[in-house]
């Protein structure tokens, strides 16, 4: 059985939660597909004068409309190139280094994009490899993630080194090193109290 991605922080499921940014950055990700039969009265889809579809056109639609065609077997899901062989290469040559935030579904919904195109049928496995990609590079990302949650005193809140780190992350990454950062201050300032108490 495949290994799932790596939860992030946080409650709910982020590619299916009705109220989740996430889940609406996610949905609202274009993917490329084509069109499998004529469809009449949807050339509106395609942004151009032609009253009909026809087979074989390809063009990007949001996940959310393309989702039930694609399940109907009325279009074709090809794969986005912010999900593509060479996304998944830089990935797997050094997963810390990629910039997220302006992959996936725009936003910095990367992770919650790529779920949603990994099972996009009906909640079935369609690509097994993208979701081997996201795990290992969410595994990968997180250990500097939190790493680098834990030094952001030394910013003193300005745009230090955490701060610019904080610029490439996706959304689930941002939400793990925010609370990284809240863990390191509630630490810091229980054992400033304890200190203090001892001293007395």
């Amino acid at each position: 059985m495949a290994s799932q991605p790596t939860p992030p922080p946080r409650q709910g499921d982020p590619a299916g939660d009705f109220y989740s940014v996430e889940a609406a950055l996610a949905d609202s990700l274009k993917v490329p597909c084509q069109v499998m039969l004529d469809i009449p009265n949807s050339g509106h889809l395609e942004g151009t004068a032609e009253k009909h579809l026809r087979k074989g056109t390809n063009l990007e639609l949001p996940f959310w409309l393309a989702q039930p065609l694609i399940v109907k077997d009325i279009m074709e899901l090809k794969v986005p190139l912010s999900y593509g062989p060479r996304v998944r290469n830089a990935l797997t040559a050094s997963a810390r280094s990629v910039n997220l935030r302006n992959l996936g579904g725009g936003g910095g919904a990367f992770y919650a994009g790529g779920v949603l195109l990994a099972h996009s049928t009906q909640g079935v496995m369609v690509d097994e490899p993208l979701v081997k990609a996201l795990d290992s590079a969410y595994r990968e990302r997180m250990i500097e993630v939190m790493d680098q949650s834990q030094h952001t005193s030394a910013d003193g809140g300005g745009e230090g080194a955490a701060y610019e780190f904080c610029q490439g992350l996706d959304t689930w990454e941002k939400q793990l090193f925010h609370r990284g950062e809240t863990a390191a201050k509630e630490f810091k300032q229980w054992s400033e109290a304890k200190l203090k108490k001892a001293s007395r």
